[in-house]
């Protein structure tokens, strides 16, 4: 074991070795004509006093709002660029002149998000309005008068006129892929392809019209010239960034990318905006040649001097402020709403004052960070003598309904599983699967029911039916698995509810919600925004989900009559009330008619196992989680029987040798592939993950000043875990793995159904680039799209030490955006989440259960027969369910911490992404963050070979939702992620 003062003291001297390097980031260049360049410099839009790379700067606008996107006009006296100064993103001028600029003028103020402007030399504004799937290409002419570019429904970005201002090159979104396009101005103009082969974003045009710069994240990560019909594609530099070509046709300028957008996790768009600020930035402004050799550099940009420090100071302090109020406080609803809105008005008069007097941007962000660090929380934690914990308050009121009349935690579990297949019904329902973790009050141990998704008969491999075009579909009712959720909550329900509640008792609040209405969350808006192409392929899913044309917003009432008589029958019926009957028939005859493999056999075979949950000790401390076939429980077993072996940590915001020990546990932690799958199919082992010699020989691996190689934890044979093997003190090489090496964290080779410990996350904005597997290492049939997020999670618990911790998903949010007429659910779409080799282990056999990283989690206060049940937890989102049960799980059995505040710590997710420089340079390790670690702490790290990637704004929660419940003496506390709905409930007593 290492001690914690002999990691720190390493620490220091890699961090002292190499201080910590922060500049402004310069993001969005463009040129003039005239050869001066225009950035957005944090929030705020600079210009060159001259042409040149040497020429100084000066501040066009400034203020608390975001000012992006700067476009140039023709003549070079005037700027258009996208702002939020009147609240949504909108379109904005700003004349120049020698002495200054004038006020910015509003040009456009359209409902929906107006950005990404480009100007033609007669005033012609092409823009992208709208987002995600509804990012479609507009025309603003010099009068004012707005038409559409094209005329397709699918979505578009970044339009780069030509310097004629003839023709228009802009990145359309097909259901795969990208396509570079270029096509005349003029409504009705000729429209061609130029590059379908990569991931194409912010193209900028050659001075002469002839040829076309983009940034790429495929074949590897870099920008990429090409001619203006597509006959060759060159590599101009090896580093990914936004391009803007010089007016002389020499020089390209490249603002580098700070990382890729995450892949969609539920989050709901909240904010118009997500531009990171740029304290603590490593990324830089450089120009290369265009394009004679690749990446012939000719230095960086300098960062304007920073005058008026102050001044500064207090726009970047009151722009991270008033965002958080507005995200977070502003809305004081309750009597806990106002005292959080009266502490955060108090944080900010207690830290603007250091903020101010910042005289390094360092200083700025220790004061901001300090700030962010004392808020309050963000949800009201509730307590009682029971408590529910679950994504959204509809869901968590029907559980506590179930308790105030005298039901148990599992009464209350299975209303709140069917209210969330209501409410949430992107996330989860009758449609899907997953697992129930149960503790009873004198149980010996957790009992676990299993309700994975389940391969039909004629489901398999051998079945070419499924198949469309040579290929399966990436959305659609082929794609459904016989479902789990309704066997799995009955069977919990016979076996270990009350018994003082009926059956249709505990699914009345969602059979209520279903026919009454309930009012649409933002993160279900977000959903069907994100996803409306996907959606509105099919009949039931467009006219549930959909009014007018446009997908249900935010406050919205949606009423789902079908679901309501879904649920009546099964109310009445039980289990066959869905695998029988009415419901079955008509579920088979749609699906089956529409192309699926499902018979009414195959739901009538359905049945919901009881499994061994996975079980471990951690620092003394009995642990459950889940049992195969999903892997998650096994995957933390096997990161916290790692960490265990860093003795007494602290806060791993705060302190860069937890952090960094907490990093190397989860990347040492062995391969679930090739061990867990479905265990009435295939042998299973959880030994080497639950094994304390194990994790003692592989922990052989971590040095205390220096990230691991990614090298290290190839595979389970690790060099470095014998005496001979251990590292000595130089610095890691850093290489990546070649391409044609394995990614996983093991040795043997692949075909697993569950997922590997180390993963990766993909671009999911139309245009956000992202150079990561886009199944986060999930199996996936050769040739089908994976879309790697999903899920919900909820706990139940009371003072009595009686817990239930679950986990339940549609596989992806939508699932397979299907809904059978007159049934009023979402399927899952697990058909191609397997390999395409038959006889690889976990391979798509008939009746195979699913594998997932599904990890609710029952930690015990002891162990043994004197042990006492403590806490109950669970996540969502794929990679980010073991980073939030994790964190969790240290968070409030190391830290101390109560269930709302181990929410809310901010997440980190370990993975990989392909290595600039080209292909075959392989890939390298990143770590994802949400903002909230000390800025030294990051610094420290990135010092010893660490590269960060931040997925959230300063303050900003946003990725792998949490639920979770604490026994606390007599009473038991639940907490609320603010990263979705999520909310808690108690009550005192059942009456």
């Amino acid at each position: 074991m290492l001690l914690p003062a002999l990691v720190g003291a390493a620490l220091l001297q890699a961090v002292a070795a190499q201080p910590p390097v922060a500049r402004p980031a310069m993001r969005d260049p463009a040129y003039a004509s005239d050869g001066r360049m225009a950035v957005t410099i944090d929030g705020d839009l600079w210009i060159q006093r001259a042409a040149g790379r040497d020429a100084g700067w000066r501040r066009v606008t400034s203020g608390v709002s975001w000012d992006r996107e700067p476009a140039w006009a023709p003549d070079g006296r005037s700027i258009v660029f996208t702002s939020d100064r009147a609240g949504a993103l909108d379109l904005w001028r700003v004349a120049l002149a020698a002495d200054g600029a004038g006020e910015p003028e509003r040009l456009t103020s359209d409902p929906a998000d107006d950005m990404e402007p480009t100007v033609g030399s007669d005033g012609t504004v092409v823009f992208t309005r709208g987002r995600l799937s509804r990012a479609r290409l507009w025309v603003r002419d010099s009068t004012g008068a707005e038409r559409r570019l094209t005329t397709t429904e699918l979505a578009e970005r970044w339009a780069a006129l030509s310097p004629d201002g003839q023709r228009v090159a802009y990145v359309q979104f097909p259901d795969v892929g990208r396509r570079l396009r270029v096509r005349g101005v003029a409504a009705g103009a000729p429209d061609s392809v130029i590059v379908s082969d990569r991931n194409v974003e912010r193209s900028t045009w050659s001075p002469d019209g002839q040829r076309l710069a983009f940034a790429s994240a495929t074949p590897s990560p870099g920008v990429y010239v090409t001619t203006r019909d597509g006959r060759y594609v060159n590599l101009a530099s090896e580093v990914m960034g936004a391009p803007a070509w010089s007016p002389a046709g020499d020089l390209l300028a490249i603002a580098e990318s700070e990382g890729s957008e995450p892949g969609y996790n539920g989050d709901p768009r909240r904010l118009p905006d997500r531009t990171a600020e740029s304290l603590g930035n490593v990324t830089r402004l450089f120009w290369v040649e265009a394009p004679r050799a690749v990446d012939v550099r000719l230095g960086d940009a300098g960062p304007p001097p920073v005058d008026g420090r102050a001044g500064r100071n207090a726009e970047m302090f009151d722009r991270v402020w008033s965002r958080l109020d507005q995200l977070y406080f502003a809305s004081a609803a309750t009597p806990g709403a106002v005292a959080r809105r009266d502490e955060w008005g108090r944080l900010r008069a207690q830290h603007r004052p250091r903020a101010l007097a910042a005289t390094s941007d360092l200083a700025l962000e220790r004061a901001l960070h300090d700030m962010v660090r004392a808020r309050p929380t963000i949800r009201d934690e509730a307590s009682g003598r029971a408590a529910v914990s679950s994504a959204h308050p509809v869901a968590t009121e029907a559980g506590l309904e179930m308790l105030r009349r005298g039901g148990n935690v599992v009464d209350a579990a299975v209303a709140v599983s069917f209210a969330l297949g209501v409410v949430e019904p992107d996330a989860s329902g009758m449609g899907g699967y997953g697992e129930m973790l149960i503790q009873l009050k004198g149980m010996s141990r957790p009992a676990l029911i299993e309700f994975m998704a389940r391969v039909p008969e004629e489901g398999g491999l051998s079945n070419a039916t499924l198949l469309q075009g040579g290929r399966y579909p990436s959305d659609g009712p082929v794609l459904a698995m016989v479902p789990g959720t309704v066997a799995g909550m009955h069977a919990a329900w016979k076996k270990f509810g009350s018994g003082r509640l009926p059956w249709s008792d505990l699914l009345a609040p969602a059979i209520r919600a279903a026919r009454d209405g309930y009012v649409v969350s933002d993160g279900l808006a977000t959903t069907l925004l994100r996803e409306q192409a996907r959606f509105t392929r099919y009949d039931g899913s467009r006219a549930l989900f959909f009014k007018d044309g446009k997908p249900l917003s935010a406050g919205d009432t949606l009423r789902n009559p079908d679901l309501a008589w879904t649920l009546e029958q099964v109310a009445k019926g039980g289990a066959d009330g869905f695998y029988r009957g009415d419901v079955a028939r008509r579920l088979v005859q749609d699906l089956r008619g529409r192309g699926n493999a499902m018979r009414t056999t195959d739901l009538a075979r359905y049945f919901a196992p009881e499994r061994e949950p996975v079980h471990f000790t951690y620092r003394g401390n009995d642990v459950y989680s889940s049992a195969p076939p999903a892997g998650g429980g096994a995957i933390l077993a096997g990161q916290l029987s790692n960490f265990e072996q860093f003795v007494a940590p602290k806060s791993f915001t705060d302190d860069a040798a937890t952090l960094h020990a907490m990093i190397a546990a989860w990347q040492l932690a062995p391969s679930s592939r090739n061990r867990i799958a479905d265990p009435s199919l295939w042998p299973v082992t959880t030994e080497p993950f639950v094994s304390k010699d194990t994790a003692a020989v592989r922990w052989r691996c971590f040095t205390p000043d220096r990230a691991l190689d990614l090298q290290v934890f190839r595979g389970d044979t690790l060099t470095c875990a014998t005496p001979s093997g251990v590292p000595g003190p130089s610095r890691p090489s850093n290489r990546p793995v070649r391409d044609d090496a394995p990614t996983t964290t093991s040795s043997a080779p692949s075909g697993s159904a569950a997922e590997p410990a180390i993963t990766a996350r993909s671009g999911d904005e139309p245009g956000t680039h992202g150079a990561r597997d886009e199944c986060a290492g999930l199996d996936h049939a050769e040739g089908s799209e994976c879309r790697a997020q999903g899920t919900t999670a909820f706990a139940v618990g009371d003072a009595d030490g009686n817990l239930v911790a679950v986990t339940q998903t549609l596989g992806t949010w939508g699932g397979n955006f299907y809904v059978s007429p007159g049934l009023g659910f979402l399927y899952n779409d697990k058909l191609t989440s397997y390999g395409t080799d038959p006889e690889a282990y976990g391979a798509r056999l008939p009746y195979a259960r699913h594998g997932s990283t599904l990890a609710p989690t029952i930690v015990f206060r002891g162990s043994g027969a004197s042990r006492r049940a403590w806490f109950a937890v669970g996540a969502a989102g794929n990679a980010w369910i073991n980073s939030a049960v994790y964190q969790a799980v240290v968070g409030m059995s190391d830290l101390g911490l109560g269930p709302q505040r181990a929410l809310e710590m901010p997440r980190f997710l370990p993975g990989q992404r392909a290595a600039g420089g080209g292909p075959g340079r392989g890939r390298e390790a990143v770590i994802d963050l949400e903002d909230g670690f000390s800025p030294d702490v990051v610094a420290g790290l990135r010092g010893m070979g660490y590269r960060f990637e931040l997925v959230s704004l300063r303050g900003e929660l946003r990725m792998g939702y949490g639920a979770a419940v604490m026994i606390d003496g007599a009473r038991i506390r639940g907490g609320g992620d603010p990263r979705r709905s999520g909310a808690a409930g108690a009550i005192e007593a059942a009456k």
